[in-house]
């Protein structure tokens, strides 16, 4: 990984506690940490942690991005392999803090999408060879992560967990964002139905960004990359014992059991 940002010395209390976290596996409290003062300080926290943990001595093949509108700067997190799993997935208990869950579609990439990819739906289409059902299992180390910053939550790899693949059909060069239909299932009971969930609409728009971020870090989206882009269901409490189902008709479906 290309070391971009050096760690400022005011987040190292930050980073610090993002690494016990995930060594100990508990949460924990986000009051009295040092916040990132801007999306790079951020993802130098990010950087820090994963180094520790070595994620990223091999390349990512997986991403998550996403923004907060069409028109606000997108913010992304490469995914560490250890978490990344083919439908069905099972979760052994213990596995995380909170099993939140988020029904996702992904992009996979079956070219490398180069940095300076202009910002067309036909030069960017060319690189994607799927759309593909993800579930993004959402793991705070924060306690009380619903009133922590977007910039806390970017420097924990955006409250990433784990993400499970599932199956998918070949990318034409557009989707029908705003009827596109959601369904999360639990044990298999519909829990969740949306149509059109994704408030972004067409989300092709975040990826010349993400490709110059990635490529920025040394880390350039290459073919069989995996990119998911936000969550269509809004984010849901499974809790241990449970098999949650994420379908998208039309497009494929996603499954994860939690022990």
């Amino acid at each position: 990984m290309t070391d971009t940002v050096a760690l400022p010395d005011y987040l190292k209390p930050l980073r610090d506690a993002l690494i016990a976290s995930r060594r100990s596996r508990q949460p924990i409290p986000a009051s009295g940490l040092p916040e990132p003062r801007d999306d790079a300080d951020a993802y130098a926290v990010q950087r820090a942690v994963a180094d520790e943990f070595g994620w990223f001595a091999a390349k990512p093949t997986a991403w998550k991005v996403g923004a907060a509108s069409r028109t606000a700067t997108p913010n992304a997190a490469p995914l560490p392999a250890r978490g990344v799993h083919a439908s069905p997935a099972t979760f052994a208990r213990g596995s995380f803090n909170r099993i939140l869950i988020e029904g996702e579609v992904a992009f996979r990439l079956c070219a490398p999408l180069a940095a300076d990819v202009p910002a067309d739906d036909t030069a960017i289409s060319a690189a994607i060879g799927e759309l593909v059902v993800t579930i993004e299992v959402i793991d705070p180390r924060y306690a009380n992560f619903e009133a922590t910053s977007p910039r806390l939550r970017l420097a924990d790899q955006g409250l990433h967990g784990a993400l499970v693949v599932g199956s998918g059909i070949p990318w034409r060069g557009s989707l029908p964002w705003d009827t596109l239909v959601a369904i999360v299932r639990r044990d298999g009971e519909v829990q969740r139905e949306t149509r059109g969930g994704h408030p972004l609409g067409n989300l092709l728009f975040m990826l010349p960004w993400l490709a110059r971020h990635a490529a920025q870090r040394g880390l350039p989206l290459g073919a069989g990359d995996v990119v998911t882009a936000g969550t269509w269901t809004g984010v849901y409490e499974a809790g241990p014992g449970r098999t949650i189902d994420v379908q998208f008709p039309g497009v494929g479906r996603a499954s994860a059991r939690f022990e």
